[in-house]
């Protein structure tokens, strides 16, 4: 899919890999700093950086090929903001912008345009915030009407979520609620930058929430029948979640996994992408650009009905369905079953994608850049419910060897302590090696002489969502 001429971004450098670099003396006085100081310190934020996005999993190039993907090339530069993030959180805000008319018929079911991105990092360094400020600032230049009335945080339980949509909110002697959307507009872009105290919320006995958002993902009929009863036949709400990874380990259960309530979420691992002592917002003559090009192509795939495919790409669907309904029913482990509506979620992706391309049928290159991201997110589910730090800790010792790497020998004398340790970090490794975040090299005998290669293990400069931007 050839991208926007508009909106041809150019990818931020690549940090080498390397030993962390000491702090620069500070010599006290004024005098500008000299060239060999600029380097250095540029050189220790990007050794700063690369450390902080060891545990990330590998992104494919695909994930970006995408209208939105370019829209967050575009903003890069100026956030200090995981690309995939940005890119991640205006999916969602698109999703909720297109409304109930764009949908998927597969079969006899009713599939809306909403996925619900939850972005997931680290306090400090994970940017999430910094990520939503930077589409936040798009989307303002898009539809301000839309952030100014839709967006709203605060999701408490299933009643106060169901009364938003509803047709009347009555409140008894005081008379009628205002009501939280503009009247007629069913869409609502929930963020929630505290998702662990939703979560506390939802585990609290008599709390509706899960349920009603099992039925909004739908995006069908959230009327009550409980003695308040309310009229609420149609949602259409995305939700952008933040929350740590330790957070969300530690507090979330088993009975929510199997309810099916974190599989409607769509998991994105993110974390710092560079440093920016000063940074500096995009031109507003650029922003205006932007955003009257997003506001066009949503204005129009707004209007769509149904989606459909071209001739090429239902056979590529096919071919990807094999892949990801595979995952369907399988909840033998967390990942699994966070996972498990891989399918419907690549489906959703790529036709957002294609509406935003002005089409209303869903090709290959949507396909392929939709599958690209949802891959990525079955493997931020891995590393974040990942039940220690064995991972990120095994993952940083390969890539403090360099190119040199290191051998399975250099693994098992480091970090084979007990027969429970051994097993921690060969399930590690076979986790860096099934993502690729992690090289396998056959190096031939250092002597010469025929017999049996050494598998050396690696981590390249630059490997992406590894030591990437």
């Amino acid at each position: 899919m050839a991208p926007d001429p508009a909106l041809d971004g150019t990818p931020a450098p690549e940090p080498p890999a390397g030993r962390w670099l000491r702090p620069v003396r500070d010599t006290g006085t004024d005098a500008a700093p000299g060239l060999d100081e600029l380097e250095q310190l540029a050189a220790h934020a990007r050794e700063r950086v690369a450390q902080v996005r060891l545990w990330l999993p590998q992104i494919e190039e695909a994930v970006f090929d995408c209208y939105l993907g370019n829209l967050a090339a575009q903003l890069d530069p100026h956030t200090e903001a995981d690309q995939i993030g940005v890119l991640a959180t205006l999916l969602g805000a698109a999703g909720a912008h297109l409304g109930p008319g764009p949908h998927l018929q597969l079969g006899y079911e009713r599939h809306p345009l909403l996925i619900w991105p939850m972005l997931i990092g680290q306090t400090g360094v994970g940017k999430k915030g910094t990520a939503y400020n930077a589409a936040k600032a798009l989307l303002s230049f898009t539809d301000n009407d839309f952030v100014a009335q839709n967006i709203h945080s605060g999701l408490s339980s299933g009643e106060g979520l169901a009364s938003v949509f509803a047709a009347e909110a009555e409140t008894g002697k005081a008379g009628r609620k205002p009501r939280l959307l503009p009247d007629g507009d069913c869409r609502l872009l929930a963020y929630e930058p505290e998702w662990g105290t939703v979560m506390a919320r939802m585990r609290r006995e008599g709390n509706t929430l899960s349920a009603t958002l099992r039925a909004a993902w739908e995006g069908g009929n959230l009327s009550t029948l409980n003695v308040d009863a309310r009229v609420a036949r149609q949602s259409h709400i995305s939700i952008t979640a933040h929350i740590t990874p330790k957070e969300f380990r530690e507090k979330v259960s088993a009975a929510d996994m199997a309810g099916g309530t974190y599989n409607r979420f769509l998991p994105i691992a993110v974390a710092q992408s560079k440093l920016l002592d000063t940074p500096t917002p995009a031109d507003p003559a650029l922003m205006l650009q932007l955003g009257a090009s997003l506001f066009d192509r949503l204005r129009h795939a707004g209007d769509v009905g149904p989606v459909g495919f071209t001739e090429a790409g239902a056979l590529a669907w096919r071919r990807l369905y094999i892949e990801f309904a595979s995952r369907d029913g399988d909840t033998e482990t967390p990942v699994e079953e966070f996972v498990s509506r891989a399918a419907p979620h690549c489906l959703r992706i790529a036709a957002i994608y294609a509406l935003l391309d002005r089409a209303d049928r869903i090709g290959p290159a949507h396909l392929a850049s939709a599958a690209a991201l949802v891959r990525y997110s079955i493997a931020s589910a891995a590393a974040v419910l990942c039940p220690d730090d064995a991972v990120a800790t095994l993952a940083r010792f390969i890539a403090e060897a360099g190119p040199e790497g290191r051998t399975k020998r250099d693994i098992t004398q480091k970090f084979s302590k007990n027969k429970t340790a051994t097993e921690r970090y060969r399930h590690a490794l076979e986790v860096l090696t099934e993502t690729g975040r992690v090289r396998v090299l056959k190096r031939p005998r250092a002597d010469g002489r025929p017999g049996r290669a050494t598998e050396v293990y690696l981590i390249e400069p630059g490997t992406p969502g590894t030591l990437g931007t």
